[in-house]
């Protein structure tokens, strides 16, 4: 039984312009740009060395289709879904023999045990009755012992802290003032959702920190405005930089924005 619930974000429902997708944070790039943003997540490695050569592989939520991009060129047999019809126009306009489809993440058109294995990143999260039915859906998909490669936002300690009662404290302010807010994710603890994988079926591998390699990154560039570099996407300011240094020396798990899991489908 998880005894710890998740926090739950709120985004201003004016802002909200895409509800089929919560990927509008890599809206600005190319695609090509978007792209190479892979090689500097750090859970790439970790992906590439669990991801089976011989197999089919599916990304469930697969947005603009970086990582499917991405893992085809490394020689991956790697299809897409996604319901964000113009995300997928975007990656077709790119290259229109990209695999990627629309298709629903809860409820696919695939077949039981058509996948070797089946990768989601930060998509579960964004359901507000939780992640259950869309991990059943992933191992549904998956053949016998498939693996599963998943990543959510994660709580991490400078979350605890500081972030979460910033953003009530500002959720709180700007409702006072009439704006509406809806939901937009869950902030999982690694235990929480450890759990919650066990819970669905599947074995865990391993776990790592979820986030950019330097110069880029994501936790502290998304939780903080203030430290973002003014011209360049996902680059941190003097301050950021001195914060990300100070806190990667101590730990990683300090200010990652996600974790990622690799599992096996469990009999």
């Amino acid at each position: 039984m998880i005894t710890r619930r998740p926090h739950i974000m709120y985004h201003p429902a004016r802002e909200v312009t895409a509800l089929a997708t919560h990927g509008q944070s890599w809206q600005g790039e190319t695609i090509e740009e978007n792209i190479d943003l892979c090689r500097f997540q750090t859970l790439e490695p970790v992906l590439l060395h669990h991801l089976p050569h011989a197999g089919k592989v599916i990304e469930s939520g697969c947005g603009l289709g970086r990582w499917v991009f991405y893992l085809r060129r490394k020689g991956f047999d790697i299809v897409g879904i996604d319901l964000a019809q113009d995300a997928l126009d975007v990656a077709k306009a790119h290259d229109p023999t990209i695999p990627v489809f629309r298709d629903d993440v809860l409820q696919s058109s695939f077949p039981d045990g058509s996948f070797n294995a089946a990768i989601s990143l930060g998509v579960v999260e964004h359901f507000e009755e939780g992640p259950q039915k869309a991990l059943a859906e992933l191992r549904r998909l998956l053949t016998s012992e498939g693996i599963l490669c998943i990543s959510v936002p994660t709580q991490n300690l400078l979350r605890l802290l500081v972030t979460n009662h910033l953003k009530t404290l500002y959720r709180w302010l700007r409702t006072r003032r009439g704006e509406r807010f809806v939901f937009e994710e869950y902030r999982y603890s690694r235990r929480a959702f450890s759990a919650l994988l066990r819970e669905a079926g599947f074995t865990i591998i391993t776990m790592v920190p979820d986030d950019f390699s330097p110069p880029n990154n994501i936790g502290l560039y998304v939780d903080f405005p203030f430290f973002r570099h003014r011209h360049r996407k996902w680059h941190l300011n003097v301050a950021g930089n001195i914060l990300r240094m100070v806190t990667n020396a101590v730990s990683p798990w300090w200010t990652c924005a996600g974790t990622f899991w690799v599992c096996r489908k469990a009999d």
